[in-house]
């Protein structure tokens, strides 16, 4: 029941992200529903329903876009290679510090590696608009909509988990 859930809450995140998410552009860029979903799932649930459903979203995500789904999954992907890095170093975080940076630095990487894919087909390769009108407000973005999310969930007592395999079950 768990897995279906799951799987319908990211086929629903990649049909919102096509078309909700188009409703609210700041620039050049749109907020990442499918990462929010993603940063959810990792801090609420455990990286293993990450890794478990990521193929899904960017397959769903690939068919529901224009996008090539090894492409989505490749600009994913490193979410919780990050979140495991930042909690093992010795720099003391909280979760939520931990899973903003990991979620603000695959919201770049996916926007960077979305964007030299478009480039690579014949898109304009202005790198100043690409920085100024696309990552950052793509970050800003990011940044608020999963502390508009993740901070009322944690007021409501729900704890979240680290990115560690050690501390998940599925």
């Amino acid at each position: 029941m768990r897995a279906a859930l799951t799987g319908a809450a990211l086929l629903l995140a990649a049909l919102a992200q096509v078309t909700v998410a188009s409703l609210f552009p700041w620039q050049a860029a749109l907020p990442d529903l499918a990462l929010l979903t993603l940063l959810l799932f990792a801090a609420f649930a455990g990286p293993a329903t990450v890794m478990v459903g990521l193929p899904l979203l960017a397959i769903s995500l690939g068919f529901a876009s224009d996008r090539s789904p090894a492409l989505i999954l490749l600009a994913y992907l490193p979410l919780l290679p990050i979140a495991s890095g930042l909690e093992q170093s010795a720099v003391p975080l909280n979760r939520y510090t931990t899973w903003l940076i990991a979620g603000l630095a695959t919201g770049a990487w996916a926007r960077l590696i979305l964007a030299f894919g478009a480039i690579a087909q014949g898109a304009s390769a202005d790198l100043g608009s690409l920085a100024f009108r696309l990552v950052l407000p793509g970050l800003i973005l990011d940044g608020l909509l999963l502390s508009m999310v993740y901070l009322p969930i944690r007021a409501f007592g729900w704890e979240g988990r680290g990115p560690s395999l050690q501390q998940a079950r599925w």
